[in-house]
């Protein structure tokens, strides 16, 4: 007979036998279900409910958006068009320092898993869920190239669920299209390291001016470390803290075997250093030059597609850009230029407050456009659009402003063309010209006594004989010979084109001045050579433009001589006094109404170089024309990096030759009047109205233009 108390035992035994039975019987139905959720939810994912899955075709032909660069033509890159900043390299260029610390630090079974470590995901399941500790987020390399190619959306509360399964569903698929060593490469080239950098070989140059192949381990742990976040571990703006990254990366490299202990240790105790660049030199960077080649670029690409019938992207295609460009040149050009206009800025912040016009809320700051070309092709040697691109992307080469004297040139080519000579004399006349309302030219210096040569007349800019040469020729005359040597702006039908009322651009002076440095003969600007593909095919070629005579080979000649002239003896003579410029150099100033602009346009026998400087707003201006001439605005940007290519010793070829053709001007500059002339001399009335002034002489400089002269001398028949 059994007790109670045995009953009451037996019963409790087949209670709790029930209750784990029914505890097993619930766990299997929810891990039943659990299951087939969990297919029904893979299932979504390859069906694409979560984002379309990639076929193999499709993983097959990956490709990343790269950056096109441009070169100058000593193979030094200036200039980057992208939408991520990226540069592609083979794994072959890589160090095997990047790649250990690669694999040590984000996957150190990476050569065991077909995509997915399983190991790892359960390990994090373990210390994250379980024991409540930070076990990093468990995705291989592989399924972090699958995020940094195919990005992450937003479903909800599903988000990471779903974005993880889809990751890991094609990094599965990427190892079967595949190779380890096409994943890392693929790997190296996705992966940001924030400031706008992707892919290994940009990092490389931005943060050691260091490639791919040849940094040193201790760099490599710096840039796989990054990787965790990129912004907290950046060595230029947290060094400690990358710094204590870097350590714990080598530590995983000495983990993995990479590294023997003894390594690791010294490694650990070096400083941290970079060599820190924004990819491009900013010394040699041409801002404004490759945003003005942007369109012109794109539009031919678009006009020509690629053999599939696209067209190519000017952002993400990798294309390489090759132009004229001479990256020593260009960095002196943006060094002059940069030098000049802090010193001139000061005086002109003085001008402006002592003229009541200097405020906190106007824009006063003083810009530049200075082109350099080869007069011979027409090569672009340097191009700087004004004096910081981050501050004013307005390109100054480009902008149209008053020329002033530098338009003389154009008036007395003329005038050689039609029969004038350099030594032929022209009386310096105060003309009131009343077809023109009246409107009378003057001096600067009012002086308006004796005559003046041709060659003196340009080389003191003397607006009288300039306006005189001009009514000779005859206004709509001269207006086709600019055009014939290439001016493409609307060009005002007045006298006072004579002396530069016209606007202008940089790059149109510069052509208008080519075939006086070219014997004559114009021909098109060249910038781009060619340009190539990411697979380094031709695409572009640049074709050579038919050239054409424009002006005689006397004339340019004749000009070339005259304007020797203004560089050695006239208002550019700063150039010889001032700055001590040996050599052949043919210059000519310019200044504008109110002094607003200041021009110096100057070549030697190699290149041409035209300079103006001036504020955005005209109506802000030195009050004088002692600062705001072409001698003192302009001149000295062309004279310091004249000084800059001739210390250059690759450079000094560039230098030292003359002119191919004599200078056998001999002529006097100025002759006084004689009696007669004196004593007939016809009076006008003056207008003071003219707006226009030409540059104003250093009477300390200048030679004595009035030369003594014998009683008989008077009734000497003139040059």
């Amino acid at each position: 007979m059994t007790s109670k108390k045995g009953k009451k035992s037996n019963r409790k035994k087949k209670d709790q036998a029930s209750t784990l039975s029914l505890l097993i019987n619930w766990s299997l139905r929810l891990l039943a279900f659990g299951l087939v959720l969990f297919i029904l939810f893979f299932s979504a994912v390859h069906s694409g409910v979560f984002g379309p899955m990639p076929s193999n075709d499709d993983l097959e032909n990956l490709i990343n958006s790269q950056a096109s660069e441009v070169y100058s033509q000593d193979d030094q890159l200036i200039g980057r068009y992208f939408l991520e900043n990226r540069s592609e390299v083979k794994l072959d260029d890589i160090s095997p320092n990047l790649v250990h610390a690669l694999v040590a630090t984000e996957d150190s079974r990476f050569y065991e898993h077909r995509g997915v470590d399983h190991q790892g995901m359960l390990r994090v399941l373990v210390k994250s869920i379980i024991l409540g500790q930070n076990a990093g987020g468990g995705s291989t390399i592989s399924q972090q190239l699958v995020k940094n190619v195919f990005g992450r959306k937003d479903y909800g509360w599903l988000t990471m669920p779903a974005v993880k399964a889809r990751e890991a569903a094609i990094a599965n698929k990427l190892n079967e299209v595949y190779s380890k060593d096409e994943i890392l490469e693929l790997y190296l080239n996705t992966v940001s390291f924030g400031e706008d950098t992707y892919g290994i070989k940009t990092a490389c140059e931005r943060f050691f001016s260091s490639s791919p192949a040849e940094v040193k381990t201790e760099q490599a742990a710096v840039l796989i470390g990054m990787l965790k976040a990129p912004h907290s571990y950046n060595p230029r703006l947290n060094p400690e803290r990358s710094k204590t990254r870097r350590n714990v990366v080598l530590g995983q490299m000495e983990k993995a075997g990479y590294l023997t202990s003894e390594q690791a240790t010294e490694l650990k105790e070096l400083p941290l250093e970079i060599d820190y660049h924004r990819n491009i030199n900013e010394a040699h960077s041409a801002q404004h030059l490759t945003q003005h080649l942007r369109q012109r670029i794109q539009k031919w690409l678009d006009e020509n597609p690629n053999e599939d019938g696209e067209s190519y992207n000017l952002d993400t295609d990798g294309l390489k850009i090759y132009t004229t460009i001479d990256s020593r040149m260009q960095q002196y050009a943006q060094e002059a230029v940069v030098a000049h206009l802090d010193r001139l800025q000061k005086s002109f912040d003085t001008d402006l407050k002592q003229q009541g016009k200097w405020s906190k809320k106007i824009d006063a700051t003083l810009q530049s456009g200075f082109l350099v070309t080869d007069p011979h092709n027409g090569h672009v040697l340097a191009w700087v659009g004004g004096r910081d691109f981050k501050t004013s992307q307005y390109d100054h080469i480009l902008s149209e402003r008053q020329v002033g004297s530098v338009f003389k040139p154009v008036v007395y080519a003329k005038a050689l063309e039609d029969g004038y000579a350099p030594c032929d004399f022209i009386p310096n006349r105060q003309i009131e010209y009343t077809q023109y309302d009246s409107w009378t030219p003057q001096n600067s210096d009012g002086d308006y006594s004796g005559s003046y040569s041709l060659l003196g007349g340009l080389t003191h800019s003397i607006n009288t004989i300039s306006v005189q040469l001009l009514m000779e020729s005859g206004i709509e005359n001269v207006i086709a010979f600019a055009e014939k040597l290439g001016a493409t702006s609307a060009l005002p039908e007045v006298p006072s084109i004579a002396l530069g009322v016209a606007n202008m651009s940089v790059q149109e002076i510069t052509k208008l001045y080519t075939p006086f440095a070219n014997s004559g003969w114009q021909h098109g600007q060249v910038i781009i050579t060619r340009i190539e593909d990411a697979e380094g095919q031709v695409i572009f070629t640049n074709k050579l433009e038919a050239s054409e005579q424009v002006v005689s080979e006397q004339v340019a000649q004749q000009i070339t001589n005259m304007m020797q002239s203004v560089a050695n003896q006239g208002t550019a003579r700063r150039l010889r006094g001032w700055y001590g410029l040996q050599g052949s150099i043919a210059g000519k100033t310019g200044t504008t109404q109110n002094h607003a602009d200041g021009w110096f346009v100057g070549y030697t026998p190699n290149w041409l170089g035209v300079v103006w400087v001036g504020a955005d707003n005209p109506g802000l201006h030195f009050s004088s024309i002692k600062d705001g001439q072409g001698a003192n605005m302009a001149l000295p940007i062309w004279s310091k990096f004249y000084q800059k290519v001739k210390a250059d010793p690759e450079l000094v070829p560039k230098m030292h030759s003359s002119f191919p053709f004599a200078n056998d001007l001999n002529c006097e500059l100025y002759q006084e009047d004689n009696f007669l002339q004196k004593t007939f001399r016809k009076k006008l009335k003056k207008n003071r109205d003219t707006g226009l002034e030409d540059e104003e002489t250093d009477k300390a400089e200048e030679e004595p233009k009035k030369k003594k002269k014998r009683f008989w001398d008077i009734f000497k028949k003139k040059k």
